[in-house]
């Protein structure tokens, strides 16, 4: 313990010049964009699926007591499906949407629009 201490007292920043940069990978974007991460698995109305299924719980899963929260999630996933499909609809069209997410054709769409330019 007592020689971490001391050790950590007498260490010193490195020196930026000491250290060159060496470039590993070229300094620019690709001309594309793989479309893996594009795939998420995201949840739709989750905060009503738990009211739901602790009602359920309470009243021994018998749907006609809980009739309000059953119309409440299916509503929000009504909604959920309806916001999906415009946004399937729109990025299908190819229509870039400014400050938006874009998905990885549009951006390749961009990317080819404006290449980057060879260094050499």
């Amino acid at each position: 313990m007592r020689m971490a201490s001391v050790l950590l007292r007498s260490r010193k920043p490195q020196n930026e010049a000491d250290v060159p940069f060496q470039e590993v990978l070229p300094l620019r974007l690709k001309s594309h964009v793989s479309g893996k991460t594009d795939k998420t698995s995201d949840v739709a109305c989750l905060q009503e699926m738990a009211v739901l299924f602790s009602c359920l719980k309470t009243h021994d899963f018998n749907e006609s007591l809980c009739a309000k929260e059953v119309g409440t999630f299916q509503r929000c996933y009504k909604v959920y499906l309806d916001k999906k499909m415009a946004k399937k609809e729109t990025s299908s069209k190819g229509v870039l949407v400014a400050g938006k997410d874009l998905n990885y054709k549009q951006l390749n769409k961009v990317l080819k629009k404006y290449p980057t330019s060879a260094q050499s």
